[in-house]
């Protein structure tokens, strides 16, 4: 099946998309149980993005960024100050400017993302179908994306943080890709697209890779000239950076990070929630050797890889996972829509053998004791944390304001509430202590020299609540 991958291919071949669609009624249930589940988890990340707390650490360091982005302020930091901004520009100037047609960019970047997670699934649903063709087997890995997204990527779900919007600009450009490719029509434009997402978020490396791989593949020479071209647009975009930013721009992309193996080990617990999806792919890839059994044989290797590298750096999290878990939402859909060529389907039949895939992967989602929208139902004391939380905030942040000078909070948004500058950024600090760059004596020196004072934030304004539905029951029983 893998050498099979590099057969050249004629343009506008028919794929299984132009077979007919049958759905039968166990089909249904299964796409009504899988909906209900991403419906269940959505509810946690859209409640509580209502409310002014600092849901991820990097929600206040965005909205710097976007604040300044809208005001024409500096973007790109110079070397000298103890902030640091290793993004591309697209995303600071994009909800920056919304922020200040719409309100604050910090509910700006949480709806984006919501609205971002929704446009994924369908793109993830468009690429399966465009590979496979039908509809249950497209549906039931969109959903299960959206639902182990909404359960279990919470920092990043309804976050002002610009990952997801990102992804979506890749996804649109790999579902306009497929498309396109299934035509026999040039791949350039969908290419574009993924140039532009990397200069909106630049670790979304497994989809313009996997485009490059499997065009060369399936094309040929063909592939040239648009791959060609697309990698003469980065170029460009990253010259326009440079001469818009100047020098700060490429040395604050390239800030200095500590990297070791270790920091693998201590991220690949996290893969257990996306695991039964690989072994469900796995037992059905190798004895495949359909149209979508060969594009995610590049894609979700390739997203694996990248997922790993990246977490070889420090202070990485959970956000290298996207595109493995966008990967494995295209090969479930893709597995489920041929699901009649695997082994346990000549026994019971493919309807069945798909619920049998649906039934492990709602197990692993819901085999958890983090029921976050249960507790919004059932918990006064949940719903409470977050009220506090924000309350909390607030009253910081008038404290804050009556501090002279310049402030280093450990919550962004305090200080940003507070009319205080950005002024000390954790990644950066953190990596000159992780590269010995620092120690922690010279950073408390370099802070009162420059008259830096620290303020100490409670917890609770980033949401630390207890999530443990067992926690909850033992509350509730208790007189």
């Amino acid at each position: 099946m893998f050498l099979d991958i590099f057969d050249v291919e004629a343009p506008g071949h028919k794929t299984a998309l132009d077979a007919p669609i049958a759905v039968s009624r166990i089909d249904v249930a299964l796409i009504l149980i899988m909906a209900a589940l991403a419906g269940y988890f959505f509810i946690y990340p859209l409640w509580r993005s209502q409310f002014f707390i600092e849901i991820w650490f990097t929600e206040g360091w965005n909205a710097y960024f976007q604040d300044a982005a809208a005001s024409g302020g500096h973007v790109y930091p110079s070397a000298n100050t103890l902030i640091v901004n290793n993004y591309p520009p697209l995303s600071f100037y994009a909800i920056g400017l919304l922020g200040s047609v719409l309100g604050d960019n910090l509910f700006v970047g949480r709806a984006l993302s919501l609205i971002s997670l929704a446009v994924v699934s369908i793109e993830i649903f468009a690429c399966a179908r465009i590979l496979a063709g039908g509809v249950i087997g497209p549906a039931l890995g969109a959903l299960w994306y959206a639902a182990i997204m909404s359960h279990n990527f919470t920092s990043y779900v309804g976050a002002n943080d610009p990952q997801l919007a990102g992804e979506a600009i890749m996804g649109f450009g790999l579902a306009w890709l497929l498309r396109r490719h299934k035509a026999g029509e040039r791949p350039l434009g969908p290419l574009l697209v993924m140039v532009v997402g990397g200069f909106w978020k630049h670790n979304m490396i497994a989809v313009p890779l996997t485009a490059v791989v499997w065009l060369l593949a399936r094309r040929g020479r063909q592939a040239f000239a648009p791959l060609a071209f697309s990698a003469l647009a980065a170029v460009a975009g990253l010259a326009a950076c440079g001469w818009m930013f100047g020098a700060d721009f490429f040395r604050n992309l390239l800030t200095e990070r500590d990297y070791s193996l270790g920091h693998i080990l201590g991220n690949m617990g996290h893969l257990q929630w996306s695991a039964p999806g690989a072994v469900i792919w796995l037992s059905w890839v190798f004895n495949n050797r359909s149209l979508g059994a060969k594009f995610t044989s590049i894609h979700v290797p390739i997203a694996l890889a990248s997922c790993l590298l990246q977490w070889t750096g420090d202070a990485i999290f959970g956000n290298a996972e996207f595109d493995w878990i966008i990967a494995l939402g295209i090969a479930i859909g893709v597995t489920c829509a041929s699901i009649e060529t695997s082994i346990v389907a000549r026994y019971i039949g493919p309807s069945w053998t798909r619920g049998a895939v649906v039934a492990l992967l709602a197990v692993r989602l819901i085999a958890t004791d983090r029921q976050e929208p249960l507790l919004i139902l059932m918990d006064p004391q949940f719903r409470r944390g977050f009220e506090a939380g924000e309350q909390s905030v607030r009253t910081e942040a008038t404290q804050v304001a009556a501090i002279d000078g310049e402030v280093y909070c450990g919550i962004k948004i305090v200080c940003r509430l507070a009319g205080k500058p950005f002024s000390v950024d954790d990644f950066k600090v953190g990596q000159m202590l992780a590269t010995k760059r620092l120690n922690r004596y010279d950073l408390d020196e370099l802070l009162a020299s420059r008259r830096i004072t620290t303020f100490q934030s409670n917890p609770i304004g980033m949401g630390s609540v207890d999530t443990s539905l067992a926690h909850a029951i033992q509350r509730a029983r208790t007189p």
